[in-house]
């Protein structure tokens, strides 16, 4: 991020920051090699560093942790402690403090030709069949080739889906009006989430209008999807 656009960043209390940097943590932890915020956090009377793993908005707490010579240390801080917050280490979602006004940039090695965007698509079929009994066709609907930003999102959709119909899958009920009832899933971007039936066909709009923060929910997208069974 350069200076110029660190200067469009709004004012966010300390509840807001919390809960964007579980979001940064989430999306992380997914990778194969996650790079987890590096967090500073004063409270009223004590200084506490490292890096973050998770926020309870119920219970109000925060946990840290590092490793120093393969020994493990954990902080857990209650929130209403927190006078202020330092991050780093999180350039590459530095977006999703900003609310949309920072566009988001993938890095290079994130964008997937269309050729494996195929091959996942394809793979997710497979995983369906199994766990639906079923086969169901997953259609990425785009005009012309995709631009690059559009095949990394694109790319996002697919563990998405598969997150949403294996939580479908493991509902007996909403199993068999699912596999009864659909047998083709279009997904498509665009700037709202939205959800179309028409006759054995579900077409999904992922709203990317603020990157992946706009994207809908797996439980979400479940629960839109049965109200058409």
């Amino acid at each position: 991020m350069d200076f110029k656009t660190m200067l469009q960043l709004p004012v966010l209390d300390t509840n807001e920051v919390l809960a964007i940097v579980q979001e940064i943590a989430d999306i992380e932890r997914k990778e194969e090699r996650p790079r987890m915020p590096k967090v500073a956090i004063s409270t009223h009377s004590d200084t506490a560093s490292g890096f973050f793993v998770n926020y309870d908005a119920e219970k109000k707490v925060v946990l840290l942790c590092d490793i120093y010579d393969r020994d493990a240390q954990f902080q857990y801080i209650e929130v209403h402690s927190i006078s202020s917050i330092s991050l780093s280490n999180i350039n590459k979602h530095a977006y999703l403090l900003s609310d949309g006004n920072i566009p988001f940039t993938p890095d290079a090695d994130d964008i997937p030709t269309v050729l494996q965007l195929k091959k996942d698509i394809k793979n997710l079929e497979l995983e369906i069949k199994v766990a639906l009994d079923k086969e169901i066709s997953i259609v990425y609907v785009h005009d012309g080739t995709p631009e690059d930003l559009d095949k990394f999102y694109a790319s996002k959709v697919v563990p998405l889906l598969k997150d949403t119909l294996f939580k479908i899958a493991t509902d007996h009920l909403a199993k068999a009006a699912f596999t009864e009832a659909i047998s083709t899933i279009n997904f498509c971007l665009g700037s709202e989430n939205n959800l179309i039936r028409d006759k054995e066909v579900v077409t999904v709009t992922i709203d990317t209008s603020k990157g992946l923060k706009s994207f809908i929910k797996a439980k979400q997208l479940q629960d839109q999807i049965e109200k058409f069974l």
